[in-house]
């Protein structure tokens, strides 16, 4: 029998690239959300499911805080306004190289919301302790912040502390989620999701992030998932980078995503990728 007494969620929020998916990843050990070195790689609330000795806590990743120009980017912002709304907690995280005063005046926000907001200061494995320090002191001056915690998902540092520090402030109440599932994103999202992954991280700065996947099947057939999906992109030239010289780069990432999916799903996968182009994609409603 389940000893679980606590169920909430926490709102993970920050600037593009603060570090909120590799934390989310690190926390849930498992894959939930992509990762990549630039800003803007996730598009939708992503939740991640952790079960502890007496508490279930809802992971959601957002996208990164910035200014609409397109309604993709709408779309995101409302995402992480939905995000914040159903939050019993807001886990605000800093990219400990990237603190400004206009970040900060974005934790502002926050200060009469109504729940209680934790400062994640992530990536400290890459900042030199007197950078650190300098970060904390200005996040004392936040007396609505209940409590701050160093952490750097890729050294796995500060984790535990992290999550006794969330288990404080989760509500009372029965999970939500059976024991076994860790995210409610399906196997159909998480392969486009890989894919584009794979994409971004191919084609690092040749390509802006405003590449989509769409999957076109998913099925299986003896004991392999055959899965076809289209790569949309927003002009003719960037068709052409993705595809790469003679193929070489779309090659690349197919066996990059295959391998990806084939850990994820535990089962042999066929991927087929085709590279199609909708100019203005993502300020047309259909494709979002």
């Amino acid at each position: 029998m389940s000893t679980i007494n606590k169920c909430g969620s926490v709102a993970l929020l920050g600037e593009p690239n603060a570090g909120k998916s590799s934390l989310i990843n690190a926390l849930v050990g498992c894959k939930v959300a992509i990762t990549a070195p630039m800003a803007g790689t996730t598009r939708d609330a992503i939740r991640g499911i952790l079960n502890t000795a007496n508490s279930q806590i809802i992971f959601v990743d957002t996208p990164g805080m910035q200014r609409a120009t397109n309604l993709l980017e709408h779309k995101m912002n409302r995402a992480i306004s939905g995000a914040v709304k159903s939050a019993d907690v807001i886990c605000f995280v800093l990219d400990v190289n990237h603190v400004t005063d206009k970040v900060l005046s974005k934790l502002a926000n926050y200060r009469d919301f109504g729940v209680p907001v934790i400062v994640v200061v992530s990536k400290i494995d890459s900042a030199k302790p007197e950078k650190l320090f300098r970060v904390l002191d200005q996040i004392k001056q936040y007396d609505f912040v209940k409590e701050f915690v160093p952490v750097s998902s890729v050294k796995k540092i500060g984790l535990e502390e992290l999550l006794q520090c969330l288990e404080k402030y989760i509500p009372a109440g029965k999970p939500i989620y059976e024991n076994e599932i860790y995210t409610d994103t399906s196997e159909r999202t998480m392969a486009a999701e890989i894919i584009r992954e794979a994409i971004i991280n191919q084609l690092r700065d040749e390509v802006p992030t405003g590449v989509k996947v769409v999957i076109t099947k998913f099925e299986t057939v003896e004991r392999t998932i055959n899965i076809d999906a289209d790569i949309v992109c927003d002009k003719p030239n960037h068709k052409k980078i993705i595809i790469g010289n003679q193929g070489k780069l779309i090659r690349a990432v197919g066996i990059t995503a295959r391998k990806k999916l084939e850990e994820l799903l535990g089962q042999h996968v066929m991927l087929h990728t085709f590279v199609i182009v909708r100019e203005g994609w993502r300020d047309q409603t259909q494709w979002l």
